[in-house]
């Protein structure tokens, strides 16, 4: 096995363990009844905070 596909296949694993673990709760997160409204990050993602004007 050569180290390209060593890498690729630590990433795949990672990857993979990371969205089982993380699926749990991003259900119940959705399905909870409390309104998050838009300061939510997990809801509404954003990459980079807004300034204020």
């Amino acid at each position: 096995m050569s180290d390209l596909q060593y890498v690729i296949g630590v990433v795949l694993v990672l990857v993979s363990l990371a969205t089982a673990l993380a699926t749990p709760f991003v259900l119940v997160h959705s399905r909870s009844l409390y309104d998050h409204g838009p300061d939510c990050w997990w809801c509404h993602p954003r990459l980079w905070p807004r300034k204020r004007r």
